[in-house]
């Protein structure tokens, strides 16, 4: 159940790096230390995806009820602002959050997630060939299982930095990570910032081309004491979180349109460099006999644990806590029922493919 937080006297911790779209901030807890993260939804220019904060909410609630490894999302208010908020994974003295996309261009240099014509690049068949070259398969259940919640809760920006792996450091891994780190901060102007002797030795054994060399990269990915696969986070671009409420309510009223809506919905992660819809990557991941059984597996679980009445309850209480409280900012009823029906009719869509596939 989410709970709901009053951080408004807790302090900023600007130093701290955020990825993402949205705005994300990071504040400490003053009463226990722990550092949260704090996402209002996305706003920017005409998109204004108010409600987007509570499909983050609702995602990790019914994560947690289908059986899968989810972080937790509650609700926060700072003074007049309203968003989500989620404890860090990571104990910062002695861990590190690696992100999909570092492991990615470590492998493939070549790889940039900036270039928008490089955007075919990131599929299925990159993370399974870098996961298997960093010795990490254990980890492909982890990326089958991310790929199958996307699909249940219709999530359209599983990208580079919306998967992670956590890492224990060694001393060796620590030292590697803080040097990746600086030397990060001064790539493309290491020209201006070494210079001498000392500089110019320096940039011939970690800079090519004025790009970190990826051999530094892979080497210190290897060196961690150990890892594990991080919670599923950042899953907000979820259950129409950027339709008007005009469109909410057509949608909620004609099963044409919102199917419609569902054969549109695509997976970030592409297949074979074609961008498809999340049913359609279930399906081939399905069509291979290497990953039919794991993937069959995740998908007996979801079904055996969807409850539509539990569903229901969950998603028509999540906001609760604001009322309680006498707070604006609640979910209106148009969308908790829109949610609701997306799930619904998803679900069926991947026990077809079960039923299909598991003969």
């Amino acid at each position: 159940m989410a709970k709901l937080y009053d951080i408004s006297r807790w302090s900023e911790q600007p130093w701290w790096n955020t990825g993402g779209t949205r705005n994300k901030k990071v504040y400490q807890n003053p009463e226990d230390g722990k550092i949260y993260y704090f996402k209002q939804s996305f706003n920017k220019g005409k998109r204004n995806y108010k409600h987007e904060f509570w499909s983050e909410i609702v995602a990790s609630e019914i994560g947690a009820l289908l059986g899968f490894d989810l972080l937790p999302y509650h609700i926060a208010i700072r003074k007049d602002t309203i968003g989500c908020i989620s404890e860090s994974m990571i104990d910062p003295a002695s861990e590190e959050l690696v992100e999909g996309g570092k492991y990615l261009q470590a492998f493939d240099s070549t790889f940039d997630p900036e270039d928008v014509k490089q955007r075919h690049q990131y599929s299925f068949q990159l993370i399974l060939d870098t996961i298997i070259h960093f010795g990490e398969e254990k980890y492909l259940g982890h990326i089958i299982d991310t790929i199958l919640f996307d699909t249940v809760i219709g999530n359209s920006d599983r990208h580079q930095e919306n998967w992670a792996i956590i890492h224990t450091h060694s001393p060796t891994s620590k030292s590697l990570s803080e040097m990746e780190k600086a030397l990060t901060e001064i790539e493309g102007k290491e020209d201006q910032v070494l210079t001498g002797l000392v500089g110019w030795l320096f940039k011939k054994i970690y800079f090519l081309k004025g790009k970190i060399r990826p051999q530094m990269k892979q080497v210190r990915l290897i060196l961690a004491k150990e890892t594990r696969f991080a919670p599923i986070y950042d899953s907000g671009c979820s259950f129409g979180r950027e339709l008007n409420d005009s469109r909410v309510e057509e949608m909620i009223k004609s099963e044409e349109a919102i199917n419609k809506y569902l054969d549109k919905g695509m997976a970030e992660i592409h297949w074979d460099g074609k961008k498809i819809n999340h049913f359609h990557l279930l399906q081939k991941i399905l069509e291979d006999q290497e990953f039919r059984t794991m993937l069959l597996e995740s998908m007996d679980r979801i079904l055996r644990n969807f409850n539509e009445k539990k569903i229901r309850d969950l998603i028509e209480s999540v906001d609760n806590p604001l009322k309680e409280a006498g707070l604006p900012f609640t979910l209106p009823a148009s969308r908790k029922e829109l949610m609701i029906k997306l799930l619904t009719l998803r679900k069926g869509r991947i026990e077809d493919l079960y039923d299909r596939y598991r003969k």
